[in-house]
């Protein structure tokens, strides 16, 4: 493109009126310190994605990926007359030079297939013909006072400089290697049931309060440990085949659970027990997106539909607490540790107190994650004897469901 325009303005200027009998000006792409002879500088000094149109899609659904699009892109360019020598009759000679070239890109703001000059086709010459280009120049209006900064201060005296913007050049996207397939046969499925929905996500938590009082509470979005029972209610839940999709924690696309957590769907309702692994993937604590996907048989096909999503947490569950001695505590359950789950993202409060995360054995008002299934801790050294504390592992943001620890 820049050496379309430079060939555009040198042709441009060399057939003015105002300009003969003078032969064709040097018009070159290089920057105005670097010009060794008379003649125009056209420098490209920035450019930037065009915002109007960044990443457009794919010309084919089947590419999916966005190097297979055009990239659009403005291009920014100073023009600067260079005289060639310090007397005034070159300096004036640089002045009219400025003077036809502005006037050859006001009056052809638009450089495309048929912008010809002097019988010369412009983006022909340049190879550019033959793919609908078309490009528009315009005059930028830059304030004197902000023109100085685009010189050098102390290096050199101000220059006259016009500052153009070209577009919109697409740079040309990578080829797709596939297309989607042929479509053999068109027709609309009707679903007497309609689609599946979900209203909501819920667990229920047990647990015993130090004085031996059970309880019961509901979570909504549910925050469900291993193990625990994960409720998804909605409508249209139930068909011949019924799967839950999570998305999140450490699952970067959606997936269905496997068997092992023996899904049972109703129409209004999706109950399954959360399990550690999935697969034989480990299912890390965290933040999810529960989805219901259902699939029918419509006119001898079968039809797959996906609910709305629902947000829920899996969270680290503690199966039992046992003293280790020296006044430390050891605690089972998991999943405390991953490849996936980052150091700082596993907190241990004790009450008010957060404890600090070591690699040895904890002193007092520290832990350590042992393995992925044990958690060694111990109370703070202010922590009162025969108080209980309430204890909270935190995984990924997930807390474990309440349990409390007495102070020896």
């Amino acid at each position: 493109m820049t050496r379309a325009l430079t060939d555009f303005i040198a042709r441009s200027v060399e057939i003015s009126p105002v300009w003969q009998p003078r032969p064709r000006p040097t018009v070159s792409p290089l920057p105005a310190d670097q010009m060794q002879v008379a003649g125009l500088s056209f420098y490209l000094y920035h450019l930037a994605e065009n915002p109007h149109l960044r990443t457009p899609p794919p010309i084919d659904p089947a590419a999916g990926h966005v190097r297979h699009a055009p990239m659009a892109i403005d291009l920014h360019y100073q023009m600067t007359a260079s005289p060639g020598g310090t007397s005034a009759n070159e300096l004036l000679e640089a002045q009219l030079l400025m003077g036809c070239a502005l006037k050859a890109l006001h009056d052809e703001p638009v450089v495309d297939d048929g912008t010809t000059v002097n019988g010369t086709a412009i983006l022909a010459n340049a190879g550019l013909d033959g793919a609908d280009n078309r490009l528009r120049i315009n005059l930028q209006p830059v304030a004197p006072s902000d023109a100085v900064s685009y010189w050098v201060a102390g290096s050199q005296a101000a220059r006259l400089a016009a500052y153009y913007q070209a577009y919109v050049v697409l740079l040309e996207p990578q080829p797709p290697a596939r297309r989607a397939g042929r479509v053999l046969r068109y027709g609309v499925a009707a679903l007497v049931s309609g689609a599946p929905r979900l209203a909501r996500s819920e667990a229920r938590l047990a647990f015993t309060l130090p004085d031996g009082q059970a309880q019961e509470i509901v979570v909504s979005p549910a925050a469900v440990p291993y193990d625990g029972a994960l409720v998804l209610h909605g409508v249209n839940l139930a068909s011949e085949r019924t799967e839950l999709l999570l998305r999140g924690g450490g699952f970067e696309q959606r997936r269905a659970v496997d068997a092992s957590w023996g899904l049972t769907a109703q129409a209004t309702q999706v109950i399954a027990t959360v399990r550690q692994r999935t697969d034989g993937e480990i299912v890390v604590p965290g933040v999810y997106s529960a989805a219901v996907g259902v699939a029918r048989t419509v006119s001898g096909r079968l039809v797959q539909q996906t609910s709305n999503e629902t947000p829920i947490q899996i969270t680290p569950n503690v199966t039992a607490i046992s003293a280790i001695g020296g006044g430390g505590f050891a605690v089972d359950g998991g999943v405390f540790d991953d490849a996936t789950i980052m150091p700082a993202n596993v907190e241990v409060h004790l009450g008010a107190n957060s404890l600090a995360r070591v690699a040895t054995a904890p002193a007092p008002g520290q832990f350590r994650v042992v393995d992925p299934s044990r958690i060694e801790l111990a109370p703070p050294a202010d922590a009162v004897p025969g108080a209980d504390l309430p204890m909270r592992i935190l995984v990924n943001g997930a807390e474990s469901p309440p349990r409390w620890i007495r102070v020896p």
